[in-house]
């Protein structure tokens, strides 16, 4: 036994393996994966890494072996560490398609490390372990069994054995693997995603972690990258055994005030002729979908003017204390809110949620959707619509194109014109904590817009931005306010930006009702993620100190309380004439757009949007979050373990039930982001354009040709 673990290639396998093993595991638990076989899959691809690459090394010089051991140890040290930081501050694990967006952490590297609790950092323990045993207890060993092996001489049939073992081994293991990444027999019949389909296209980065661990995760990442493999792949695999037609058998039903009318002649004419089977997919499934009717909400705001804006890092801290932020607080407190509304974390937050909101599309987990894709088309995007509509359609932001490039995505989705900070002519500093201000944001944009009805302008505010450790203009502009509490400094700071927030929506109001406009005008606000520069711990503090229902743990398998975010519709006519109204369904921004959209009554195609009007018989009450969890009424399924925690006294879903809602998800994810990455709404859009022109020819045609007759019938007549 003491000569096996003497041997190089099995002292560095098992060295390697139990560090690798032992740092999957800690992330597993820290991540709440639980139990089951991911357990021993993650075993088996650490082994196999471990032993071929203690294989390979064998052959090499001991210092050379010695060189990389070490590499190897803190690459995946250091890897993982940042891996589990970025899940623990943004809830996902970050993948190669996130780059470049991860090049940005630099940016706020401080406020990464801070929102770490000090055992996160016991991620780097098994590497401190690895190191001493490759350093001083390994080469005493390999010192004894260099001893003995100088007695003794191998012989070929044992040196071809000692060789081609590991070989074997290696390739049993590998061949075991991948059974169990192909059969369901070794799957999680809950999961949202098959085993197969994260290892080709891992666009689900949580769940890819839970059942294949960092380090695979990280390879099927590179993989599908490498061999450009992507969603619509997924989609082809997942159709290749069921067909989808579209059938030219539209089902007659009985009409009623409430029936929405679509003529979607043109659009079955494209499908017609339309031999790619990326669209075809799509388009079996997008005209497939439901047309949401009509309800009393139709046309509430037919007419008015709409500024929608984005409050960066802005969560229900907002609309707690209305002596804290009274303007949020009315707006919240007299409009329609949305008591139980989420912004769904991911790699790219706020430029993948602004996205969503605009487009009411799922934006693909692996990559920042709305940089990678900037060039796409979104003709069913809100600008396009209200554009069509004769509306001016604006776009606003207080800051430069270095996150995201909204001078190309806003036209691109049919904003008549996008103003960045240096077009408003505002002051900005390149110093990360210092940004500029909303209430000045306001004041250089309204010349742009107020005097051009109607009018759809929209804005994405910066001033709430972290971070909130350092000092800043805006962060201590209105620290005394909060003088009198006992709240840390880093939230004092992040109250005294909330408070610039206030006053510029304030400010908009008081603008609005001087001009006589604030009746004809529609308010909406979201957020478009919590404050993560702030820990749970601070959030806390004020969520207890204003008695709030609830407090926040963003790494939580059980709740998911941390993405909750205000939604807020605000129009003083109908505040005045309805009162407030109380949402309490569970919503999420991708529900935003098409509810606003028949609340103005516009030409628009529900089948088009991955959210449903709120107000419609056809909304589902169920927040659907980036990886797949979700949460209702009854209760939230975490999807990476498949772990469901039901409300007290709610009724347990089936089996069954469970995962007919992970399909239906997994199916609205896949397709969104099948659509994303084929620029289908380009597709569609020219392709229903050619259509409807030649069936307004073939009319005007047969138009003509029924008119002469009727003059020829005419002539008969006279000359009778």
């Amino acid at each position: 036994m003491k000569k096996f673990f003497q041997d190089r290639i099995v002292s560095n396998t098992l060295l390697l393996f139990l560090f690798t093993y032992a740092t999957e595991m800690y992330i597993r638990f820290l991540t709440d994966g639980g139990l089951g076989f991911p357990l021993i899959r993650i075993a088996i691809s650490s082994f196999i890494i471990s032993l071929l690459l203690g294989y390979i090394l064998h052959f090499t010089p001991k210092i050379f072996q010695r060189i990389i051991n070490t590499l190897y140890m803190f690459f995946v040290a250091i890897y993982s560490f940042v891996e589990f930081g970025l899940f623990n501050f943004i809830g996902f694990f970050m993948g190669m398609g996130n780059a470049e967006q991860g090049t940005k952490v630099l940016d706020y590297i401080l406020d990464f490390i801070k929102s770490t609790h000090w055992y996160y950092w016991l991620i780097f323990a098994p590497l401190v372990v690895g190191l001493f045993c490759l350093y001083f207890v390994l080469p005493k060993i390999k010192e004894k069994g260099k001893r003995v092996r100088n007695k003794q001489k191998y012989t070929v049939k044992q040196r071809v054995i000692y060789e081609l073992l590991p070989i074997l081994i290696i390739v049993c293991l590998s061949g075991f693997y991948y059974i169990t990444v192909r059969s369901d027999k070794f799957s999680n019949k809950l999961q949202v995603q098959s085993n197969y389909e994260l290892w080709l296209f891992p666009d689900n980065s949580n769940l890819a972690v839970n059942n294949f661990g960092v380090l695979m995760y990280g390879f099927c990442d590179a993989k599908s990258i490498i061999l450009g493999i992507d969603a619509n792949d997924i989609m082809s695999l997942e159709n290749s055994n069921t067909a989808e037609e579209v059938s030219n058998d539209t089902e007659i039903a009985d009409e009623t005030d409430y029936t929405r009318i679509i003529d979607y002649s043109a659009w079955k004419m494209l499908i017609d002729n339309t031999s790619d089977t990326t669209d075809n997919t799509l388009n079996a499934y997008f005209i497939s979908r439901d047309i949401t009717e009509k309800n009393d909400y139709t046309g509430i705001f037919k007419g008015k003017n709409l500024i929608m804006m984005l409050m960066e890092s802005v969560d229900e801290i907002s609309i707690l204390n209305e002596s804290d932020f009274p303007t949020l607080y009315k707006l919240y407190h007299e409009g329609i809110s949305f008591r139980n509304n989420y912004s769904p974390r991911n790699n790219c937050s706020t430029g993948n949620n602004e996205t969503t909101v605009l487009t009411s599309l799922f934006t693909i987990n692996n990559t920042c959707t709305a940089n990678t894709y900037k060039d796409n088309k979104y003709t069913q995007a809100a600008f396009n619509i209200f554009d069509n509509a004769g509306y001016n359609t604006t776009a606003y932001h207080d800051y430069t194109e270095h996150y995201y490039y909204r001078a190309t995505y806003m036209p691109n989705m049919g904003a008549n014109h996008y103003y960045g900070v240096a077009d408003l002519g505002m002051e900005y500093s390149d110093a990360y904590q210092e940004w500029p201000s909303d209430v000045v944001l306001f004041q250089q944009a309204r010349q742009y817009y107020q005097d051009n009805e109607p009018y759809f302008a929209y804005f994405t505010g910066v001033t709430t931005h972290q971070p909130y450790y350092q000092s800043s203009e805006w962060g201590d502009a209105y620290l005394s306010r909060f003088d009198n509490t006992n709240y840390s400094l880093e939230l004092k700071r992040y109250l005294s930006k909330m408070t610039v927030l206030d006053k510029a929506l304030e400010e908009l109001l008081n603008e609005l009702e001087e001009k006589g406009e604030l009746d004809n005008t529609v308010i909406v606000l979201y957020g478009d993620h919590f404050p993560y520069g702030l820990t749970d711990d601070q959030i806390n503090e004020y969520l207890v100190a204003n008695n709030a229902s609830y407090t926040v743990n963003r790494n939580s398998t059980t709740r998911n309380d941390v993405d909750r975010t205000p939604l807020i519709i605000y129009n003083s006519e109908f505040a005045r004439e309805h009162g407030s109204v109380e949402v309490t369904e569970y919503t999420s921004i991708i529900d935003l757009l098409p509810t606003v959209l028949n609340m103005f009554d516009l030409d628009y195609d529900p089948r088009l949007y991955l959210g449903t009007d709120v107000f419609s018989d056809s909304h589902v009450s169920r927040t659907v979050f980036a990886d797949g969890s979700w949460e209702d009424e009854r209760a939230y399924y975490y999807a990476p373990s498949s772990k469901i925690t039901y409300i007290d006294g709610a009724e347990p879903y089936t089996a069954e039930e469970i995962k007919e809602i992970n399909q239906e998800i997994s199916k609205r994810q896949q397709m969104s982001a099948s659509a994303i990455k084929s620029d289908y709404f380009n597709y569609l859009s020219e392709g229903i354009k050619k259509y409807q022109a030649i069936i307004d020819s073939q009319n005007t045609t047969d138009e003509t040709i029924t008119s002469s007759d009727d003059e020829s019938e005419t002539e008969t007549s006279d000359n009778n």
